[in-house]
């Protein structure tokens, strides 16, 4: 903390002072032309900001089709991207691609956060999306955001499941899963706003929401393939996740 407000930085540009009585950021950076301090500023700043309203931030997708929403879980190259990519590719709404915003525990709903999803260049190829849809990522050579073109939601999208992905072979495979196994892997993605929280308060009420959304949100493991030609299947079963 600086005085009563909030420092964070980053290591490709932007420094940011958050002021929360004030409900005030000052950003401080090098160029404003150069996109990398903005993409910071949406996609890592301002998630955990709303931490600070009360509010759950999740490293996940979420996406949303007919008034409905999921979340898609898993560790790194457990196919999140490509499946939200995919999923934006067939019409849904992907409210966020890294990070998600949940709202009261007890019924949750999945705020709006960002546009876009970041795929390397195979998933590119994989799911045939054209150059023109994608624009250059700040900070990683080579990865892409695809923006679909069909983001037009603002209002919070009631949650409806919980899907953590993990890799498999063969056919996609959809099961259900307890409460408290979906608490114990969702609380492995949770954000932190202050990690250094002497208090513990902080860590206290994510727990506590994470167990309320776990307790009222069906909960699915999703063992995806790499194969591209099984994305089809993948999204028929992530349709029927919405339908319970």
């Amino acid at each position: 903390m600086v005085g009563q407000q909030w420092l964070m930085w980053s290591s490709f540009d932007g420094s940011f002072l958050i002021d929360v009585s004030a409900r005030t950021i000052r950003c401080f950076v090098k160029d404003l032309e150069d996109p990398a301090w903005l993409d910071v500023f949406v996609r890592r700043v301002l998630p955990r900001v709303a931490i600070l309203f009360g509010a759950s931030a999740i490293h996940s997708a979420a996406a949303a089709i007919g008034g409905r929403a999921l979340l898609l879980l898993g560790e790194s190259g457990a196919g999140k991207s490509t499946t939200s990519a995919a999923l934006g590719a067939a019409g849904w709404d992907v409210l966020s691609d890294d990070i998600s915003i949940l709202w009261d525990p007890e019924a949750p709903t999945v705020a709006p956060a960002t546009t876009g999803m970041c795929v390397w260049p195979d998933s590119r190829e994989g799911l045939g999306i054209a150059d023109a849809q994608c624009v250059a990522m700040p900070g990683y050579p080579g990865k892409m955001r695809f923006v679909p073109g069909n983001e037009s939601n603002t209002a919070l999208v009631p949650l409806n499941a919980l899907v953590f992905l993990q890799r498999g072979k063969g056919e996609p495979l959809l099961l259900p899963i307890s409460g408290a196994e979906a608490m114990v892997r969702a609380s492995q993605q949770r954000i932190r706003f202050n990690p250094g929280d002497p208090t513990g308060k902080e860590m206290r009420d994510a727990f506590a929401a994470l167990s309320g959304i776990a307790r009222t949100t069906a909960c699915y493991r999703l063992s995806v393939p790499r194969d591209y030609g099984m994305l089809p299947a993948v999204i028929d079963l992530l349709r029927g996740t919405l339908e319970h």
